[in-house]
């Protein structure tokens, strides 16, 4: 299968589920992790020009861990907006990776970025097929399953689906301390020591989740229950 995984920042996706894609990927699944900002204002020192550069660079070798394509659509951090040209940016993107499944941000959340990035994708999957709407790559012949992970601090969220990520934890700690850049910034603006602010972000919940469903670490998902976004059977891995 083409698995789709994208967030709104560059560390979203390895929090949410980076133990999952590393699963799917070697499960043999071909993996796309794409964001829809390009993390620009995520540092209390850089220009912003570096920034998103910076941010950039920590992804895709992030993504690379595992094998994974990445993408970012290059909006600015925090002002992603819902409008006609980030609606076929969107559709695009998704047309460009074929995908079986896409794995997004819930819809109610701390940060805006990240409702309209998971809104945005929840908008536009029944639009792939439509020949009459026009992107760069053409349409596709099928709709993608859409699963939500969850939100910052698990605030509301009540997952339908879990995977067991025991073996691939490690994996997803390597990719989440790919984002340098993010140790102080996350310490100054949310509290937490630097050195260990990144990885209790990942540890508390995929241990929370993973006691939940019985095993050492998980993640959560919640499959999305609109009509042509979901299938008979589960396709997480």
């Amino acid at each position: 299968m083409n698995i789709l995984a994208i967030g709104a920042h560059q560390d979203d996706i390895e929090i949410n589920c980076a133990g999952t894609l590393a699963k799917y990927a070697d499960l043999g699944h071909k993996v796309f992790i794409a964001t829809s900002t390009n993390g620009n204002v995520g540092s209390n020192y850089m220009s912003m020009e570096e920034t998103a550069k910076t941010r950039k660079e920590e992804a895709k070798k992030s993504a690379s861990l595992i094998g994974a394509e990445y993408i970012c659509l290059d909006y600015d951090d925090e002002f992603l907006y819902d409008d006609v040209e980030a609606r076929l940016k969107f559709l695009d993107l998704a047309r460009y990776c074929k995908p079986d499944v896409i794995l997004t941000h819930y819809g109610v959340d701390y940060l805006t970025d990240h409702e309209r990035t998971g809104k945005m994708i929840n908008d536009i999957v029944v639009l792939m097929p439509v020949a009459k709407i026009k992107t760069k790559n053409p349409p596709v012949e099928k709709f993608p399953s859409v699963y939500y992970f969850e939100p910052s601090l698990g605030m509301g969220f009540v997952p339908t689906d879990y995977v067991d990520i025991t073996d691939y934890y490690d994996t997803k700690c390597k990719m989440l301390l790919c984002h340098e850049s993010q140790k102080t910034w996350l310490s100054e603006n949310y509290g937490g020591k630097a050195d260990e602010v990144l990885l209790d972000t990942i540890r508390i919940p995929a241990e929370f989740r993973g006691r939940q469903c019985g095993v050492k670490y998980a993640e959560g998902f919640v499959r999305c229950g609109k009509a042509y976004r979901m299938t008979p059977s589960r396709l997480l891995p």
